[in-house]
């Protein structure tokens, strides 16, 4: 009786049309040889095998192995490479080690280590799979060394030509053969492509851009509005966003240049931008949209934005400043004073104590004797600075605005600390919270005090705050019930960015079933 069996196909490219037939007809002889019966398959058509992400095909035969539902008892497949050219080995042996779970055995029809047993046999395939992941290394560094000699030859590598731009088909004499759409491949290897000039109205639109920037003081942000309000076409559907307009404004292919490896993303990888001495640019190859002087005037200008300076210069911005007006403050780092604001030095570097370390600058302190509301304010000032730093940390995007914090894509809360109070009778425990403008309109974090007003009790969220005049006292039954509580603002801050975009407006939402009111 023979061995029902899954067969499993896989080509990388397209191109292989014949590649799963061959694959197929191999493995029929090795049923029948062997004694097994194939009764299903799976296959990814064009599909790289270096992640299983991408392979719809291996991923279900994984999964009905795994849940009980496969009918089979072996599965088949042609050779290590077909399984996955995996760059970790143990990837590929992991999802075998899982057939072999639920009594599945995988066979490799082509290969000679499936009859050899023991450490030999174990051998031959971990060579095998290192031999597979080697192969698309070296492929990988072979395609980018031709792709690198074919720019610096002056055609254009993949992707899209870009707004105002089009691609231009060449036949292996260097004639032009006709405009690609959208879309539309070379079918030649030995055919190049180049850039060609689009529209005249796309020509202009592109030195208005330049202009508006460069002379009219308009931000990317405001020439992208401008060019939604007058309805002008993108190269693509839909409207213009920031990095529409930023690519037109920072790509060297407007000047001329066919521009390679700005970004990479080898073997799957995660995508990465390049350095510009990195890149490889062949200029003059086609007509220039926008002059190179025009070009450069507008790249440093670009380099002069805030939040695209190196954290080097942020720090010798400071210190000339600080050399120039022998002190240093928050208010003082302002763009009024040719600094970034202190949030932006906030978020590269942490709290403002580390900041003036790195200058280095210390502060003057007038020290006066200890009180009640000195250690209150010390308490709210490293409350703050904890918070913000943990924000860093988290690599949360925020603003700053007084006890208000913009977290993007998250909402807006305030940050307040609660004293521990207790009332007439002193029987019970309050935490007593200060009013502050517009806090009722947002969730509030409150850091409650120990009864020694010292240290801090723990975290908690309140979906929002009620609106007193004099602030207002929250009780323990409160916090309970109404409150999400963490340790700290660590772990609050992690639970926050570990929530959907709109968890904090679904949150604010949330009734509160008591509040204590302020005193009379």
């Amino acid at each position: 009786m023979k061995v029902p069996a899954a067969q499993y196909l896989r080509m990388s490219t397209e191109h292989q049309q014949y590649s799963l037939a061959n694959q197929s007809a191999a493995m029929d002889d090795y049923a029948k040889s062997h004694g097994f019966e194939i009764i299903q398959t799976y296959s990814d058509e064009a599909r790289s095998g270096l992640t299983i992400a991408e392979r719809p095909g291996l991923r279900a035969l994984i999964e009905d192995i795994t849940i009980g539902r496969a009918e089979f008892m072996a599965v088949l497949v042609l050779d290590v490479s077909r399984w996955g050219r995996f760059q970790d080995a143990d990837e590929a042996a992991h999802y075998e080690f899982l057939c072999k779970l639920a009594g599945i055995k995988v066979h490799y029809c082509a290969e000679s280590f499936s009859t050899v047993e023991g450490i030999a046999g174990g051998l031959l395939k971990a060579l095998k799979r290192n031999m597979a992941a080697e192969y698309s290394r070296e492929l990988s560094g072979k395609v980018f060394t031709g792709q690198c000699r074919i720019v610096q030859s002056g055609f254009k590598v993949g992707g899209a030509a870009g707004y105002g731009l089009r691609r231009l088909l060449l036949d292996q004499n260097g004639d032009p053969k006709m405009i690609l759409e959208h879309g539309e491949r070379k079918s030649l290897t030995k055919e190049r492509v180049i850039y060609a000039l689009g529209s005249d109205e796309e020509l202009r639109v592109i030195h208005n851009i330049y202009s508006m920037f460069l002379n009219d003081g308009m931000t990317v942000t405001s020439i992208m509005r401008h060019l939604n309000r007058l309805g002008i076409p993108r190269e693509v559907p839909g409207p213009w966003n920031y990095g529409a307009v930023h690519r037109i404004l920072t790509h060297p292919k407007y000047m001329g240049c066919i521009v390679f490896n700005r970004s990479s993303s080898r073997l799957h990888t995660k995508k990465v931008r390049n350095e510009a001495q990195n890149w490889v640019v062949t200029p003059g190859r086609f007509p220039a949209i926008i002059s190179p002087e025009i070009f450069r005037q507008v790249q440093t200008k670009l380099a002069d934005k805030v939040h695209d300076r190196t954290d080097k210069r942020l720090l010798e911005e400071l210190r000339a400043f600080l050399r120039e007006h022998g002190r240093l403050s928050t208010k003082l780092m302002c763009p009024a004073n040719g600094l970034a604001s202190y949030t932006v030095y906030m978020k590269r570097f942490g709290p403002m104590k580390k900041v003036y370390d790195l200058v280095p600058y210390r502060m003057v302190r007038t020290f006066v004797p200890v009180c009640e509301a000195n250690r209150s304010l010390k308490i709210r000032a490293d409350v703050f600075n904890t918070f913000v730093s943990e924000l860093c940390d988290a690599k949360v995007s925020f603003a700053v605005s007084g006890h208000l914090f913009t977290l993007f894509d998250r909402g807006i809360l305030s940050l307040e600390v609660g004293r521990c109070v207790r009332t007439e009778s002193g029987r019970y425990v309050r935490w007593h919270i200060t009013a502050r403008p517009q806090s009722h309109n947002y969730p509030c974090i409150v850091v409650r005090l120990e009864s020694d007003n010292r240290s801090i009790r723990d975290c908690c969220l309140l979906p929002r705050v009620p609106c007193f005049k004099w602030g207002f006292d929250i009780s323990e039954d409160i916090v309970r019930s109404s409150t999400i509580i963490r340790a700290n603002t660590a772990e609050m801050v992690e639970f926050i960015a570990a929530q959907d975009e709109h968890w904090l407006k679904r949150w604010s939402q949330q009734k509160v079933r008591f509040l204590v009111r302020e005193p009379a």
